[in-house]
């Protein structure tokens, strides 16, 4: 069981900062602009970017990001994905260390940060 605190205690600490992160998708359309005298009436089409969303429910959300963003929403969806993954890690420690208190009949143990089995916090005994 140590081995898997520690291990999980290594992915905590691996978590980027969250002040950055962004979820969604970035697509990339070509558009025309509607003015008879510009160039996209003739098929040079518009570059636009946008963010796009899904939310519960279905509801897609798109917001439009101007060139000089386009780093910046990549590196915070670059962000997303690095929680996520290890978060998922965090999560099967988590089911491996669920199945080891059940197997030794769900006595409470420490789990090295000084929580019991729920995660709260423990009080010194004095």
């Amino acid at each position: 069981m140590d081995r898997l605190v520690k291990r999980r205690q290594r992915l905590l600490a691996q978590l980027p900062p969250l002040d950055e992160i962004l979820r969604g998708s970035l697509v990339e359309r070509s558009v025309r602009c509607g003015k008879q005298s510009c160039r996209c009436v003739d098929g040079a089409m518009h570059r636009a970017v946008y963010l796009s969303v899904t939310h519960r429910g279905g509801r897609t959300e798109q917001i439009s990001v101007p060139r000089e963003l386009v780093a910046t929403v990549r590196n915070g969806m670059a962000v997303y994905q690095r929680c996520w993954e290890i978060l998922e890690q965090v999560a099967a420690v988590n089911r491996d260390l669920l199945r080891r208190r059940r197997a030794s009949g769900g006595r409470e143990e420490e789990d090295g940060a000084g929580r019991g089995p729920a995660g709260a916090r423990r009080r010194k005994s004095q």
